[in-house]
């Protein structure tokens, strides 16, 4: 009798450790982009059930710049960005789906944790992690880990005809990088928008100018910080 018991015990945790589907991406980690929609990754569901698997694909977190938003595309539709959670019947075998991060144009670093687990029993779960990057043309986000606000001296300099400038914010907030002649004219305005936390890079054009001394100046909340650059023709 014990050892019928001990069988039944063995076939039930079987039963409940078993996997009936896996779930994998099958685009990269992180996808960099310029454009402005934002981006399109792809993933799998592998149903390992001979008959259909009732699934529930959510969006379990994410840490998305302001402005931000993402939708779901599982085997039947793409669901509206307001929509967190569906629920579909999946066919034996491979299924293709797709997690839609829209950016607005926000330059940033963001990921989404999309979590698929059986409708029957939501203990079988698992969480895929996708992430974009956007950084339009002119500015580029090289580093997503900073410790302080920062504006670097703007290399080369002195420099003719273009100049590259890094700044560095600690936290999602408007930011804006601006050019002024010696008379505190503005000349170029090189940031003037939302962005995430970390360290970025824009390039600086001067064809048009004359030789001489320039300030640059960059705002985000409370940080102001000033530097000077100077045009050799």
């Amino acid at each position: 009798m014990r050892y019928i018991l001990i069988l039944i015990l063995f076939l039930n945790l079987n039963n409940i450790y078993s996997q009936t589907f896996t779930f994998y991406r099958t685009s990269p980690a992180l996808i960099n982009t310029n454009d402005t929609f934002g981006v399109t990754s792809y993933a799998q569901i592998n149903n390992l059930m001979s008959g259909n698997n009732q699934l529930r694909l959510i969006k379990s977190s994410n840490s998305f710049p302001a402005g931000w938003e993402s939708c779901i595309c599982d085997i039947v539709q793409c669901h509206p960005p307001g929509t967190d959670t569906a629920i579909a019947n999946y066919p034996h075998g491979i299924s293709d789906i797709a997690v839609m991060i829209y950016t607005h144009s926000i330059p940033g670093t963001g990921y989404i944790t999309i979590r698929t687990e059986k409708v029957s029993n939501p203990n079988e779960h698992i969480d895929v992690v996708f992430g974009c990057s956007y950084n339009p043309i002119g500015i580029h986000q090289i580093s997503t880990i900073v410790k302080n606000y920062s504006l670097s001296q703007n290399y080369p300099n002195p420099f003719n005809p273009s100049t590259k400038i890094n700044f560095s914010i600690t936290s999602n907030q408007f930011v804006s990088l601006i050019v002024y002649d010696i008379l505190g004219r503005e000349i170029s305005v090189l940031v003037s928008e939302h962005l995430s936390e970390g360290e970025y890079q824009t390039d600086f054009e001067a064809g048009g100018l004359s030789s001489g001394m320039y300030y640059y100046i960059l705002r985000a909340g409370e940080f102001t910080s000033v530097k000077k650059m100077v045009i050799t023709k």
